[in-house]
């Protein structure tokens, strides 16, 4: 059975940026090398040793936990950092801009994958890789908060705002033991022990409740908006998968199904003729497609509009060639390296080569 991500080393990420880094500028670029860390906890380290606020401290995206990655964050020169060399994480002067960095600065990342227990793939398979690229699915990790088969989104349509409070304290994904002690606490009503295991803006609704356990929905409030626009950005996520399959499906026989946590996703193993790119989801506008997944679901677009400010509005690309692609067999799996642009899967290449996730 094929595995990936036995150990960081077998999967490593170098983000590109867009523009090539200056000798002259007001901000301070740095390559940040981290290892078996979030990025938000590498930033805080570099910040803590640096002794610098971690606010001043820009970036491009996010970078996977379980990993070797090399990213960019940048500093106003004022704030100038250290050079850092330890086992997890390092940190070395790379360059200058003119402003700080954000996701928009990049052009995609670099992949270097090493692939346990797998038989060489199909050569089809690869030639449709190289030749057609692949569908832009959001990738299995996306989904990684969705409790069950519920989306956030669905408490939120119906004004259950003490549901999607309560949803949101259910663990997810893999957890350390102090958030799922804190998290099963909280939802037993024991928020004086749910605040000792919690952190953040858990810990703060877990304090609130302590001391007026039977106000909930105002509890809602203390949720940040970040956190209610991203479970929106999953939302979105899975209603752009649903559509670029039936699309597929709908222009082909030929391809291969691979089943993941909310459905499945189609590969074509041929040129399907589809739209170059899809607008996601929105509240304000009105698409056949959607419109018809969310009857399914069994909730209305228009129940959404109050909250029209957190959705993203932007349209994804249908496919993303795999750019500077190689496959080698090593001593100890199968060894790829490939360009993908910023927002695409890496997963998704291993899923259609490797039957791999």
């Amino acid at each position: 059975m094929a595995k990936i991500k036995q150990k960081p080393e077998d999967f490593e990420v170098t983000e590109v940026l867009k523009e090539p880094l200056k000798k002259e500028g007001a901000f301070l670029v740095y390559k940040l090398w981290k290892k078996g860390l979030e990025t938000e906890e590498a930033i805080r380290k570099v910040a803590n040793l640096c002794r610098v606020p971690v606010k001043v401290i820009s970036k491009g995206g996010l970078k996977d936990k379980n990993a070797v990655t090399v990213q960019f964050i940048a500093v106003p020169e004022k704030f100038r950092l250290k050079e850092l060399s330890f086992p997890n994480l390092k940190l070395t002067f790379a360059g200058r801009r003119n402003k700080p960095l954000n996701p928009s600065e990049v052009a995609g990342n670099f992949f270097r994958i090493t692939v346990r227990g797998a038989p060489f793939p199909p050569e089809e398979r690869v030639n449709v890789l190289k030749t057609y690229g692949i569908p832009n699915y959001y990738g299995e990790q996306r989904f990684t908060p969705v409790r069950g088969n519920t989306f956030f989104v669905e408490y939120i349509a119906k004004g259950d705002l003490e549901g999607a409070l309560l949803y949101l304290f259910k663990p997810a994904g893999w957890e350390g033991s102090r958030s799922r002690k804190g998290k099963r606490a909280f939802l037993k009503g024991d928020y004086g022990t749910a605040e000792k295991f919690l952190t953040g803006w858990r810990k703060m609704v877990a304090n609130f409740l302590r001391k007026n356990p039977d106000r909930l929905k105002e509890a809602f409030n203390l949720i940040p908006p970040s956190e209610i626009e991203f479970q929106f950005n999953v939302f979105q996520s899975f209603l752009f998968n649903e559509w670029l399959k039936e699309l597929i499906q709908s222009k082909t026989c030929k391809f291969v199904r691979f089943r993941y946590k909310l459905g499945d996703m189609l590969f074509p193993l041929e040129k399907v003729e589809i739209p170059e790119t899809l607008p996601v989801f929105h509240p304000e506008v009105s698409v056949p497609f959607y419109e018809s997944k969310l009857r399914e679901i069994g909730i209305k677009r228009e129940e959404m509009k109050s909250y029209s400010k957190l959705f993203h509005s932007f349209s994804r690309r249908t496919f993303v060639p795999v750019k500077d692609f190689k496959l080698s067999k090593g001593v100890d799996g199968i060894r790829l390296s490939f360009f993908l642009p910023s927002g695409a899967y890496a997963t998704n290449v291993l899923r259609f080569l490797l039957d791999a996730v």
